[in-house]
């Protein structure tokens, strides 16, 4: 362990709840304290065990949840590193089926509405010209593949334009939230887009949110994201209540 590491304050025994929850607990407090970062390499098994007062079996079954979820990297024969990316797991889809099947339509579309308002608001302030040709970009091959009837491959491509905005956001958290929920929303983009009236909507939608960035205007969000869920709105609504 580093003279660093060593001069922190150290995590508690675990001795409420399940031992394994306070593992889990104990590990997620080092991190967030800044004890553990990015890229660190733990502290020894024997170490762990030792500071937490847990046996060889619970920090094992703790260190494996960490790992299914995204958290630790456990390395055979080199130790266990806290992960250096937010990374897709199984957490996501289950968060987030449980938050389609106990929220009311109203609540999901005001999540929504606000994930995609903050993510298009840090866009515009942090979207390269790089990033804005990118987007551009997606919106030019969606024309084109809906142009040719390619229906599949333009909603494809609608769904790669929001996973790419989230990217313009440089915040990684933000990033794995947007992709986890646009993973549910993914079969309703091509919906939306079927007919010639629903894609020119969706088509000046994207264009809008494009612009906003390009003039670094904030003043806009908030209308151009309401105009380009108008549909989804609909969709969602009569999902929910049948």
């Amino acid at each position: 362990m580093s003279s660093t590491v060593a001069t922190v304050q150290r995590m508690q025994p675990a001795n409420n709840g399940t031992v394994v929850e306070n593992v889990l607990h104990q590990i997620r407090n080092a991190i967030s304290s800044g004890r553990f970062r990015s890229g660190d390499r733990l502290p020894s098994e024997f170490e762990l065990m030792e500071e937490l007062n847990v046996s060889r079996n619970s920090l094992r079954e703790a260190m494996k949840i960490l790992s299914a979820i995204g958290i630790v990297e456990i390395r055979r024969g080199d130790g266990t590193y806290i992960c250096s990316e937010v990374k897709p797991s199984f957490i996501d889809s289950v968060a987030y089926s449980v938050l389609l099947e106990s929220s009311s339509a109203e609540e999901l579309i005001e999540f929504r509405q606000t994930l995609d308002e903050d993510v298009l608001h840090m866009a515009v302030r942090k979207a390269s010209q790089e990033d804005i040709h990118r987007l551009q970009e997606y919106i030019n091959q969606m024309r084109a593949k809906f142009t040719n009837g390619e229906i599949g491959a333009a909603a494809r491509l609608d769904y790669e334009f929001h996973q790419y905005l989230a990217k313009c956001t440089r915040n990684r958290f933000l990033e794995r939230m947007v992709l986890g929920v646009y993973d549910l929303f993914e079969r309703s983009i091509e919906k939306n887009i079927r007919t010639e009236e629903l894609f020119a909507l969706a088509d000046l939608h994207h264009q809008e949110m494009v612009d906003c960035i390009v003039q670094r205007d904030e003043s806009k969000v908030e209308e151009v994201i309401a105009r380009s869920l108008s549909s989804w709105r609909k969709d969602i609504k009569s999902k929910i209540s049948d």
